[in-house]
């Protein structure tokens, strides 16, 4: 198989982050961001970015089975694809074990997906994508802790007077510089065993994501991670999966096959939101779009992750994307 060379695609990483620079400069110092304005934003690059990048999963697991030399079937993969999203979607019937269940996931998978373009790692790295994960759900989560309380109706009620939760918004940064040094340490122990190389622009770019998410308010700093960094980074990801199976599939290709799969999964997204409106008419909007978004992710995860799998057993990281 080919080894891919290192590849600077546009410097995605470096448009994001000054897009997200911009972000903050317009917020506070030209004109704060209304919420409704800042919810609007939200919803239109969700449909317009992180549904898209998931409608790709069939794609993306199609690849994956020939490069391992098994038969691919559209309609076994739909099967089971629906059937993994409406279990998880039952579990929500005791919301706290469906929400646990998705933040453990998706630390793992944002570790997964941000490390593509972080670090030159050869070996598993499970350890380094469940610190680095949770160091940076840790800050998404923690720094916006007390926001995050009022703007969720379910939550606020349920950590009202928590000996718990007073006791992590009384210690979140301190919790926050904790996760922290444990991704310094996870890092640590990569390069022990793994010959790792960090440069200072990538170290630049962490910090610069770090200081975009922990300035921008609440639903801009999920905004900006989840549907703009997250969606294009995987989308960028998997445009070089591609590329590195010699497959001549281009982008335009990739996004065209995957209109009629962004339309069903929208169609899903109304279906389900119309659904908890009829059974929870008083349901917060963005607690809805959380579940929403939840349902809909986790058999997207489980794709991604075969995807960084098949990468790994190859030897061909996607780290060599990243600009040195």
């Amino acid at each position: 198989m080919k080894r891919l060379s290192t590849i600077n695609y546009y410097n995605t990483e470096s448009i994001l982050l000054i897009l997200g620079v911009l972000l903050l400069i317009t917020h506070y110092y030209i004109f704060p961001i209304d919420p409704k304005v800042q919810m609007i934003i939200l919803l239109t690059l969700v449909i317009l970015v992180g549904v898209p990048h998931g409608a790709l999963d069939f794609l993306v697991d199609e690849q994956t089975k020939v490069a391992l030399q098994q038969n691919f079937s559209i309609k076994k993969f739909v099967i089971l694809y629906l059937f993994r999203l409406f279990s998880f979607a039952l579990i929500w019937i005791f919301p706290w074990v469906a929400f646990s269940i998705f933040m453990v996931f998706s630390i793992y998978h944002f570790g997964e997906t941000d490390m593509a373009g972080l670090l030159k790692t050869k070996k598993k790295s499970g350890i380094l994508y469940v610190a680095y994960g949770a160091f940076i759900l840790g800050v998404l989560l923690l720094v916006h802790l007390p926001q995050i309380k009022d703007t969720l109706p379910v939550i606020k009620n349920f950590v009202e007077n928590s000996d718990l939760y007073l006791l992590l918004e009384a210690n979140r940064y301190l919790i926050i510089m904790a996760l922290g040094f444990i991704f310094i340490v996870a890092i640590v122990y990569q390069k022990s065993i793994d010959n790792i190389e960090v440069s200072l622009p990538q170290l630049v770019r962490l910090i610069v994501l770090l200081a975009i998410i922990t300035l921008l308010p609440l639903l801009m700093a999920f905004t900006f991670y989840f549907a703009l960094w997250h969606s294009i980074l995987s989308v960028r990801n998997i445009f070089f999966y591609f590329k590195s199976f010699n497959n001549d599939k281009k982008f335009a290709i990739i996004c065209n096959k995957s209109i009629l799969f962004s339309l069903l999964a929208l169609g899903g997204m109304f279906m389900i939101f119309f659904v908890l409106n009829y059974f929870l008419p008083d349901m917060n909007m963005l607690f809805a779009l959380l579940i929403i978004l939840s349902v809909l992710t986790l058999p997207h995860l489980q794709v991604m992750h075969r995807m960084y799998q098949n990468l790994n057993i190859k030897n061909n990281s996607l780290t060599v994307l990243s600009t040195q």
